[in-house]
């Protein structure tokens, strides 16, 4: 079992909890940055960025996961970077339709 495989599970299971903290508290916990900012930082805007941060956990968590049932290091490498930019352009599309 490659550390690769451990890394994107954890940055994946990571990334879906602070996602879920985000969605329930309705806060993003980071300050957003002045370049960034936005006037009304409402609840609806925080579950946006929440479900967008849950596709983007997707990749990693998948790639992970199949880390743990190969051998082969590049395999989940090559599926957490198809699936991060499958899942951003998905994730956006949704978001924006909102």
């Amino acid at each position: 079992m490659p550390i690769v495989s451990i890394v994107l599970f954890v940055f994946g299971t990571a990334l879906l909890i602070y996602a879920g903290i985000a969605a329930l508290r309705g806060k993003l916990v980071v300050p957003i940055n002045r370049s960034a900012s936005v006037k009304n930082l409402t609840k609806k805007y925080v579950r946006k960025v929440a479900l967008l941060l849950t596709f983007m956990a997707i990749a990693p968590f998948v790639g992970g996961i199949l880390g743990f049932f190969t051998d082969i290091v590049m395999i989940p490498v090559i599926v957490f970077f198809v699936l991060f930019i499958a899942l951003l352009i998905i994730g956006i599309k949704i978001i924006m339709k909102q």
